[in-house]
């Protein structure tokens, strides 16, 4: 083998160990019924989400205390579907983005 080739070798080893560093290794968890009705409950509470009102949250309480892929797939619809109304005239800063703003914390 010659030094070129080695090089070339051990490039594409490193850019191939960095990569899968990216991957999820099985925790992917999109397929599973559970995440899905999470991401549901949650998008559905992300747009219609009022701080300090209860009844803006859409979200199965046993589901959220047993599943871990429920509650993946909750916070993760809550935070891709939750309008910002940080930018609106008038809106308080509650409304903002950011880990705390949401309903119990999230």
């Amino acid at each position: 083998m010659t030094k070129n080739m080695l090089k070339t070798a051990l490039l594409c080893l490193a850019l191939g160990l960095s990569l899968s560093g990216c991957s999820t290794f099985g925790d992917d968890q999109s397929e599973d019924p559970d995440y899905q009705t999470g991401y549901s409950a949650g998008c559905g509470t992300g747009t219609g989400y009022i701080p300090g009102n209860s009844s803006t949250v859409i979200r199965d309480p046993d589901l959220w205390r047993t599943s871990k892929a429920y509650r993946a797939g909750w916070k993760k619809g809550f935070n891709a579907c939750r309008t910002s109304m940080a930018a609106a005239p008038g809106a308080s800063s509650e409304y903002g983005r950011g880990r705390g703003n949401g309903p119990s914390g999230y």
